[in-house]
């Protein structure tokens, strides 16, 4: 017992009186790789719009990065990525459906394909940083989505949150804190700009837009329209 706590003693002074030894060198490259390792998380939010906004052509999805590493090269960093694109199973969108509808969640990939396939113009705000809550958040509100726990309606009113919800509330309640988000008749890019301002409070610095995010998910450079977070939410 005493021969350890000398030993202790002894490393610990080393340390105090050398610092540029080989241990204390040891010492200080583990508390800098510590301090820079992390964890942080980012969100984009997409719209689609149809050259006349038409609603049944108009579609929200959201996409959460957690990002993880170290140092100032981001093209090493691991993302994990969730999406919730929030569509009737078959994709065809009925306004006037009078019940709900089995929905399927979409990956942002399958989404995107879909879009291009109506030649929509797609629109896109962000990548922001983002509090870890609104993530887990978002990553529990894609568990329930894939499990079939709510189903699909257009206009869903009365049916949300717990039986059914459209594209853009699937989004938004996950911040049901200070009540659900009212989007009136808005789609397309004016909802995501609302879903946006509703969950501007979990927005790190909501003035930056995280470019290197949107590059590594391969979304910077295909002809997606940047969006600014003050855009109008007028309904055009």
């Amino acid at each position: 017992m005493l021969c350890g706590k000398f030993l202790r003693s002894f490393v610990i002074l080393i340390f105090l009186v050398f610092p540029n030894t080989s241990f204390g060198q040891i010492a200080k490259k583990g508390e800098s790789s510590t301090a820079q390792k992390g964890e942080a998380y980012f969100m984009i939010i997409f719209s689609q719009e149809g050259p006349g906004h038409e609603p049944w052509l108009s579609h929200t999805f959201a996409t959460f990065v957690k990002a993880t590493g170290a140092g100032s090269d981001k093209g090493q960093y691991h993302l994990e990525q969730h999406t919730i694109s929030w569509l009737p199973a078959s994709r065809d969108i009925r306004l006037l459906r009078l019940r709900p509808e089995p929905g399927k969640n979409f990956s942002s990939e399958e989404t995107l394909r879909w879009a291009r396939s109506l030649n929509v113009r797609i629109s896109m705000l962000g990548p922001y940083q983002i509090q870890k809550e609104l993530y887990e958040r978002a990553v529990r509100q894609v568990q329930r989505l894939n499990q079939g726990k709510i189903a699909f309606k257009a206009i869903d009113g009365r049916f949300r949150p717990d039986v059914a919800s459209n594209c853009f509330h699937a989004i938004a309640d996950i911040d049901t804190d200070n009540g659900l988000l009212d989007t009136g008749v808005a789609h397309g890019d004016a909802a995501s700009t609302m879903v946006a301002m509703h969950l501007k409070r979990w927005l790190i610095r909501p003035e930056e837009v995280h470019d290197w995010v949107a590059q590594r998910l391969g979304v910077s450079d295909s002809g997606i329209v940047r969006l600014k977070l003050e855009t109008s939410a007028d309904g055009r």
